[in-house]
């Protein structure tokens, strides 16, 4: 990645993620770009799981959609055990 920021990304940090086949720059705390493409790359898995998972061959956006939702769902599940469920 070169040091020339995107201007979206300009006041904050940003680092570049190899993502679904592709190479895509995205913002993310100043100092956590580790942990950015840390968490990218295991969003990347969950995706990939979800293609997998399907019968049919499915766009990049519908596995990402399906992967988040499921993320959520396990965001739920994990604060009603901690009694802090959503409605």
């Amino acid at each position: 990645m070169n040091d020339k920021k995107l201007p979206a990304f300009e006041d904050i940090g940003q680092v570049e993620v190899d993502f679904l086949g592709q190479r895509i720059v995205i913002g993310c705390v100043e100092g956590e770009e580790e942990k950015a493409l840390r968490l990218a790359k295991r969003f990347e898995i969950d995706a990939g799981e979800v293609t997998k998972a399907v019968s049919a061959e499915i766009e990049p956006i519908q596995a990402m959609l399906m992967a988040g939702i499921l993320a959520y769902e396990q965001i739920e599940e994990a604060e009603a055990g901690y009694g802090h469920g959503v409605a």
